[in-house]
C-alpha cells in the first residue's frame, strides 16, 4: 500500500529525473534557443521538486494513511511510470544524438509525469497539497506544449529531401 508521503517521494524522484534529463540533454544540443528552453525546463523541474519537498515538510505526520491501492492500481502506476519517469537508465540518454529525438524523449517523460500526477491526485487529501499538485501538473502540460513547438521548429527548418522515383 502506498502512503501519501510515499507518493510525494515518488513525485520528488520524477522531478529529479526530469531535471537530470534536461541537464544531460543540454550538452547534446547545438542551438542556443533550444539550450535556453532545456535549461528553463530543468530549472522548473527543480522548482517542482522543491514544492513537493515543502508539502512533505508541511503535512508530514498530519497525513492520514492513503486509501489502500489495489493491485490493479499498482499495475496502472507501473504501466504509466515504467518507461521513463522513475528510471533514466532505460531511456539510454547517452544513445540519443538527434535534437528531435531528445525532444521526443522529453515529451514522453512529461507525459509520464502528467499521468503520474493525475494518478496521485486521487490519494491526496490535503487541499493545499492538491492545489500545488494540480498547478505542477498544469506546468508539465505547458512543458509538453513547449517541447512540441520546438519539434515543429526543427521540422520546419530541416531541409526536406525529395527523392525522385
Amino acid at each position: 500500500m502506498f502512503t501519501a508521503m510515499e507518493l510525494f517521494d515518488l513525485a520528488i524522484q520524477v522531478e529529479e529525473n526530469g531535471e537530470r534529463f534536461y541537464r544531460h540533454a543540454l550538452a547534446k544540443v547545438r542551438e542556443d534557443s533550444l539550450k535556453n528552453v532545456l535549461g528553463l525546463l530543468a530549472d522548473q523541474e527543480l522548482e517542482h521538486r522543491s514544492a513537493f519537498l515543502e508539502i512533505k515538510e508541511r503535512i508530514g505526520d498530519k497525513t492520514k494513511p492513503a486509501p489502500p491501492v489495489s493491485s490493479l492500481s499498482r499495475e496502472v502506476l507501473r504501466g504509466a511510470m515504467g518507461r521513463h519517469a522513475f528510471s533514466l537508465d532505460e531511456l539510454q540518454v547517452d544513445s540519443i544524438q538527434e535534437e528531435k529525438e531528445i525532444l521526443e524523449a522529453a515529451i514522453n517523460f512529461e507525459e509520464d509525469s502528467i499521468l503520474f500526477f493525475e494518478f496521485m491526485a486521487a490519494f491526496v487529501s490535503d487541499p493545499g497539497a492538491l492545489l500545488t499538485l494540480q498547478q505542477i501538473r498544469a506546468e508539465e502540460l505547458k512543458h509538453k506544449q513547449i517541447l512540441m513547438e520546438q519539434i515543429s521548429e526543427i521540422t520546419a527548418t530541416t531541409p526536406q529531401v525529395i527523392t525522385e522515383q
